[in-house]
């Protein structure tokens, strides 16, 4: 196994369990799959913006996977996505296993992947414009 994959592997282990994370569902469910992002794994450097997105089977794999938690790193400008790695979990709750990365990929017109770029690369939120301050008393008030 190489460095990268190791690094993106400790990652992934490092990052909270499945279930403590409030996911925000990206479209309808396809094909048996329903796909989220943990929008507070979101974190934006200029043009590239890492996340984590959760992938669940309506019903196992031969494997007993039901689940998936799949690190990407987009790239806004370039329209890019970089698998990071893949942690696959069965039923219970427990791991499976770990998958590495891949090179970067463009986006696609999957609606799944179009989802995902539009969520990661939107504008952020602008922050509330500061109160403004209370007038002065009048002298003598």
């Amino acid at each position: 196994m190489t460095i990268p994959i190791l690094a993106a592997a400790v990652l992934l282990q490092a990052q909270p369990a499945p279930g403590a994370v409030q996911w925000e569902p990206l479209g309808a469910a396809h094909n048996g799959l329903t796909h989220s992002v943990d929008p507070a794994s979101i974190a934006r450097t200029g043009d590239r913006v890492s996340l984590r997105m959760r992938t669940l089977r309506a019903a196992p794999d031969p494997n007993g996977v039901v689940s998936a938690v799949i690190a990407f790193t987009l790239d806004c400008r370039a329209r890019t996505a970089t698998l990071e790695g893949v942690d696959l979990y069965k039923a219970d709750g427990s791991l499976d296993r770990s998958l590495g990365g891949d090179e970067p990929q463009p986006v696609g017109r999957d609606p799944m992947q179009r989802a995902l770029f539009e969520r990661a690369c939107r504008a952020p939120a602008a922050a509330p414009a500061p109160a403004a301050p209370a007038p002065a008393p009048a002298p003598g008030n």
